[in-house]
């Protein structure tokens, strides 16, 4: 039984009162308080909170809803505190295993219920793989999915923070899905976000803060087909900036809007490129800014078609293609 009182997510939680949790639609609600609750809990109100999301996302249908709740600051990482100021504990996985969605699970939305990223970074709902497992941190398999106000961190992960993944396999058929408010955090050489073959995909208000590589379009088996990238902040160094956004094959009506690229021109590996497309795209790159006031398309850019207008912070790229 969780501890927290009231029935509800006491610390940054979700508002949310007595009796049933179960969708307009009839889909259910599950509840995650890593620090309170209890495995094997029945999960389904914040009272009878569950400790694990490995276990949420077992029980959860489709078009169902897991929200998480963030651990306490004064906890820190091991739990013993006091720990004061800075990030709130890490929520891990049950076992020695990462997080998968399977395609069955299509709708799910995964809420973390802290104010999110930042100025309130402090109190943002983190996830951090397991230690040794070197698949993504979250794989996501599945269509229509949300995943928002969540903060990520790679444990010994060296695929991806998550990785979505569209394949001729049944069993993985992600598209349409959106991502917003997700700090994609310290990835060292590996990426913060993978889409694969991803068609009508959303990337909203994320952070990405010391990633090798932000995003990655794959194609694999289609080419990633109108992607929205808007409004997200790409908070790398420069040395350890390999491209903050890549496509390995391409893209089609891609929309990137609103980024900042914040940081020096990248020179940590890869191609070195705030953006880089590996052959010919279509798209729009609208209202970005880079944090290099001498950075050029031509060096500093592969477009291979994209167009670009309203940009600024370098010259030669305030003028559109």
């Amino acid at each position: 039984m969780s501890t927290s009182p009231d029935g509800l997510f006491q610390y940054g939680g979700q508002p949310v009162g007595g009796g049933r949790y179960e969708g307009m639609w009839g889909n259910k609600v599950w509840f995650v308080d890593y620090d309170n609750g209890c495995s094997g809990a029945a999960g389904n109100k914040p009272a009878d909170a569950g400790k694990y999301l490995d276990d949420a996302i077992s029980a959860a249908g489709h078009n169902d809803v897991i929200y998480i709740r963030p651990r306490s600051p004064e906890l820190g990482d091991s739990g013993a505190g006091p720990y004061y100021g800075g990030d709130p504990g890490d929520i891990l996985p049950k076992s020695t295993t990462n997080w998968t969605i399977p395609y069955t699970t299509y709708g799910l939305s995964i809420i973390g219920t802290g104010s999110g990223v930042g100025q309130a970074r402090a109190s943002v709902t983190n996830l951090q793989g397991a230690s040794g497992a070197t698949t993504a941190v979250i794989s996501l398999n599945a269509p229509f999915c949300s995943i928002e106000n969540i903060g990520l961190k790679t444990g010994s992960s060296t695929t991806a923070l998550i990785k979505q993944q569209f394949a001729d396999s049944a069993a993985q058929q992600a598209f349409h899905n959106s991502y917003y408010n997700v700090w994609f955090r310290n990835t060292a050489s590996s990426p913060g976000l993978i889409i694969d073959s991803g068609s009508y995909d959303v990337v909203e208000s994320c952070t990405f803060s010391g990633c090798a590589y932000g995003v990655i379009y794959q194609s694999y088996n289609a080419v990633p087909n109108a992607q929205v990238l808007s409004n997200c902040n790409f908070d790398n160094t420069a040395a350890g900036s390999y491209d903050d956004i890549s496509s390995t094959g391409g893209m089609t009506r891609a929309l990137i809007k609103g980024c900042n690229f914040n940081h020096a021109e990248p020179s940590g590996g890869g191609h070195s490129k705030y953006i880089y497309m590996a052959t010919t795209s279509t798209g729009l790159i609208s209202s970005c800014y880079t944090g290099s006031s001498d950075a050029t398309v031509a060096t500093n850019f592969t477009l291979n078609g994209l167009t670009y207008s309203n940009c600024w912070a370098l010259e030669s790229f305030m003028v559109a293609a």
